[in-house]
């Protein structure tokens, strides 16, 4: 069993993105959950926008 990991980002609808590194989308769903509550912001509000083998790295 392979434990690659892949970035997935989250983005809501005011546009606040997040990327976290997992080996599953499971395991991206849970990060996604906990960065949600430390935000103050529903968790249902995040959807998956991409999954990726690099980070995009923003300037």
């Amino acid at each position: 069993m392979s434990n690659k990991k892949s970035f997935y980002a989250f983005e809501d609808p005011f546009g606040t993105s997040i990327e976290f590194q997992a080996t599953s989308l499971q395991q991206a769903v849970v990060m996604k959950k906990k960065k949600a509550l430390e935000l103050g912001i529903p968790k249902e509000a995040f959807e998956l926008t991409s999954i990726r083998k690099k980070s995009s790295q923003r300037a």
